[in-house]
């Protein structure tokens, strides 16, 4: 399968928002990391879609901006990644995955943290050892909470509840691209 992945643009809004509907469900908007995204825009630069050669989204994957509880360092939260149904296993969601991280860190950010399956995010280098000590707000399941850091000791003492961090929208209408 081709494609290529690209940073999403505002024309992608409505096909990632089906997207996202056809891969989580409607039950997507009532995640905890949802109410750290709520009103808010992806991190500048770390908003990403995959798509085949016709240009249709495949599969898309955006960073937000956060703080560490207590310290109030900053953090990026990733979610949701989602793939076409039809396509989990081919590669994109690793592809986005792959692009998302090297892009945060050629920014100069220190970790990223996630709500996901541990043995999928594994792969990435993601793990619960470094968010004993931090939490989400609302309800999530705590072996679900990853990080990983992408400046070593980049989450050491840091403790708390996340806090959004980023740049608001400016209207109540579907989220603009980054």
């Amino acid at each position: 399968m081709a494609f290529t992945i690209a940073a999403e643009t505002p024309s992608d809004v409505a096909a990632r928002e089906a997207l996202l509907d056809r891969a989580m469900g409607p039950q997507r908007r009532r995640k905890s990391s949802e109410k750290l995204r709520r009103g808010r825009l992806p991190s500048s630069g770390l908003a990403f879609v995959a798509r085949d050669a016709t240009g249709a989204v495949l599969g898309t994957v955006r960073l937000w901006d956060v703080r560490l509880g207590e310290s109030g360092a900053r953090a990026l939260l990733l979610g949701p990644l989602a793939v076409e149904p039809s396509l989990k296993g081919a590669g994109v969601g690793s592809a986005l995955m792959c692009r998302a991280i090297a892009e945060a860190e050629s920014l100069g950010h220190r970790a990223i943290l996630l709500v996901g399956d541990a043995p999928y995010y594994a792969r990435f280098g993601f793990s619960a050892d470094k968010t004993g000590a931090l939490a989400m707000p609302g309800p999530y399941e705590r072996h679900r909470f990853l990080a990983l850091e992408l400046v070593e000791g980049a989450l050491d003492g840091a403790s708390g509840v996340l806090k959004a961090a980023g740049r608001r929208q400016r209207s109540a209408g579907l989220e603009t691209a980054a």
